[in-house]
C-alpha cells in the first residue's frame, strides 16, 4: 500500500547554464542563486518533519541536514569570508552542518546526523531564509569588482547544492524503502511516456573513447583530465519497460 505524501512538488531539471545574461551581474547572481535554493525547498516540500530527520544508513544523510549543510556552505565561504560584518545565524551550526571541509573546523560525525532532533525542520527553514536574504542583499550592494571575484565561488556553491538535491532524493527513497507500509515521495509520479519509436536498444560499439571533461566550462576536479579509454561493447535500453 502507499502512504500519501504531502504537497508533492514538480522537480525542475537543472538549468543548462546557471548564470543568464538577463541583466546586471548582480541580478544574474541573484536569479541563479534563488532558482537553485528554491528548487531545494521544492524537493523538501513533500517531506514531513519526521521524514526530514531519518538517516537510514551511515552513507545517507537526513533531508534536514542537506538543507542546512548547503546553507552553511554559503554562510561559511561566501558571507563569512566576503561580507563584512556578517554574523552567523547560530554559533553551533558550523559544527553540526560542516561535512568534510577540514579547514573550516571540527564537525559532527557523519553516521550520527540522524541523531540530531534539534534544530528542527522549521528552524532550518528559518536558517535558510536568513542566509538567503543576507546573500541577496550582499549581491545587490557589492561592487562589480567584488561580484566578478566571487562569481566562481557562487558557481561552485550552486553546483554543490544541486548535488545535494540529488542526494536528498536518493537518501529519502532509501529510507522509504525500509518502511513496510511503502510510503511514496510522490504518489502521482509516473514514468514519462515514450516519445520515439525504433530500436529499443542503443548500441555503443567497442573502441577507444574519450572519457572526462574536456573544456573550461564548470566541472568538479574529479571530472578531469579527459582521457582515452578502451570501452567494450555496450547496449543501453532507450526506455524502461513498465
Amino acid at each position: 500500500m502507499s502512504k500519501q505524501a504531502t504537497a508533492a512538488a514538480p522537480l525542475h531539471p537543472p538549468h543548462p547554464s546557471l548564470f543568464s545574461d538577463s541583466g546586471s551581474l548582480a541580478q544574474n547572481l541573484v536569479e541563479a542563486f534563488l532558482a537553485v535554493r528554491d528548487e531545494t525547498e521544492r524537493r523538501a516540500a513533500p517531506l514531513s518533519p519526521e521524514d526530514q530527520l531519518i538517516q537510514s544508513m551511515p552513507d545517507a544523510s537526513p533531508a534536514k541536514w542537506h538543507r542546512a549543510h548547503t546553507t552553511w556552505f554559503f554562510e561559511q565561504f561566501l558571507l563569512g569570508a566576503h561580507c563584512a560584518g556578517y554574523t552567523p545565524f547560530h554559533p553551533d551550526y558550523a559544527f553540526l552542518f560542516n561535512s568534510y571541509y577540514v579547514s573550516a573546523g571540527p564537525r559532527h560525525s557523519r553516521h550520527q546526523r540522524g541523531h540530531i532532533t534539534r534544530p528542527g525542520a522549521e528552524e532550518i527553514t528559518a536558517y535558510r531564509r536568513h542566509v538567503d536574504a543576507a546573500v541577496v542583499k550582499f549581491f545587490q550592494s557589492a561592487g562589480e569588482d567584488v561580484l566578478q571575484a566571487i562569481a566562481p565561488l557562487v558557481e561552485v556553491g550552486l553546483n554543490h547544492e544541486q548535488q545535494h538535491q540529488e542526494l536528498m532524493l536518493t537518501d529519502i527513497l532509501h529510507a522509504f524503502a525500509q518502511n513496510p507500509v511503502s510510503p511514496a515521495y510522490d504518489p502521482a509520479w509516473r514514468f514519462p511516456a515514450a516519445t520515439r519509436g525504433g530500436e529499443a536498444w542503443l548500441t555503443l560499439n567497442e573502441g577507444i573513447h574519450t572519457v572526462g571533461h574536456s573544456d573550461d566550462s564548470f566541472h568538479f576536479d574529479n571530472e578531469k583530465p579527459a582521457h582515452r579509454a578502451l570501452v567494450g561493447p555496450v547496449r543501453l535500453a532507450r526506455r524502461r519497460e513498465q
